[in-house]
């Protein structure tokens, strides 16, 4: 039986108790004891990140080169991984590799689609999401839906992008951007 995305991050939040934002990935990766790896993957822009898993260790590398936000959403993504697919393993039988590139962020393959899931619900809970959004219109820190994006993106230390598309599938917002 294959494990649910959301659930799965909603259940590491809160083993981790954290219930305020940003959702420090970096912690939740250090209580599964995965090693974060910041390097630049020369000439390889279009990959923001790597999963490996070895008998002793796992690593998850991040591109170093990509914005802070960017690299949020990329542990966030790969701790998906490490919770949610075991078994498929690549390169040799005591090792799995996930690379994050644009086809993952295209979302083509389940297992991309379920990671991305995983992050977005880890990085942008949708309890937190609807706490803050309340707290923003009572403060009148966003009077539209671009301020809204634009403070919650802040607040979670994610992207725009990232937030704005959230949102929209949560139906807070009506378009994404």
């Amino acid at each position: 039986m294959s494990k649910h995305p959301i659930t799965e991050a909603q259940k590491l939040l809160k083993s981790a108790r954290i219930e305020n934002p940003p959702v420090r990935v970096d912690k939740i990766a250090e209580k599964l004891k995965a090693k974060l790896s910041f390097e630049p993957f020369e000439g390889k822009d279009d990959i923001s990140g790597i999963l490996y898993r070895g008998e002793k260790q796992t690593i998850i590398g991040i591109n170093s080169t990509h914005s802070k936000a960017r690299q949020r959403f990329t542990i966030a993504h790969e701790i998906g991984h490490l919770v949610l697919h075991d078994g498929e393993l690549f390169v040799d039988q005591s090792v799995r590799v996930n690379f994050r590139d644009k086809r993952s962020s295209l979302a083509e393959d389940k297992q991309e689609i379920e990671a991305n899931k995983f992050a977005a619900e880890l990085l942008m809970p949708k309890e937190m999401i609807r706490r803050e959004v309340v707290k923003c219109i009572a403060k009148k820190r966003a009077a539209t839906e671009p301020q809204l994006i634009i403070e919650l993106a802040r607040i979670f230390e994610v992207s725009e992008q990232a937030m704005g598309y959230r949102l929209f599938n949560l139906g807070i917002i009506s378009s994404p951007s």
